[in-house]
């Protein structure tokens, strides 16, 4: 019997740009969700290599933790790629894209980059989330 591994291996992903580290709360705390663009309570922490905290999310037959999009997890998503933020942060490539594309406020996938990209640059932007 083959084992199936939940992560791909460290060596496939490195941080460019890190350390990330998640916010000071605990269960019942409110965060703002850049993804929702609206203020979520924290239902615990999610069960990957980074422990994040998340909220409840169901979707179709997979329910659990969603990691609570803020603070340095937009740093990573912004910086890293899809592989590397997946594998420490427990999410799929799906989920991934979506956030970029909230992030960067794009309408269409192919806008995505070229707004990220500009989202880097901007001062206000680079304060809120904590870019040195």
């Amino acid at each position: 019997m083959r084992k199936v591994l939940q992560y791909p291996p460290p060596y496939a992903a490195e941080f460019k740009a890190g350390p990330y580290r998640p916010p000071a709360v605990k269960v019942g705390d409110i965060l703002h969700d850049e993804y929702l663009n609206r203020d979520v309570r924290v239902e615990g922490k999610t069960e990957a290599p980074i422990p994040w905290p998340g909220m409840a999310h169901e979707k179709g037959r997979h329910a659990g933790l969603l990691p609570i999009l803020c603070g340095d997890l937009v740093r990573a998503v912004v910086e890293e790629d899809a592989l590397t933020v997946g594998h420490y942060f427990g999410v799929t490539q799906y989920m991934i894209r979506n956030w970029k594309r909230a992030i960067a406020g794009a309408k269409a996938s192919t806008e995505v980059h070229t707004l990220l990209q500009m989202k880097r640059l901007d001062p206000e932007f680079r304060k809120k989330f904590g870019y040195k």
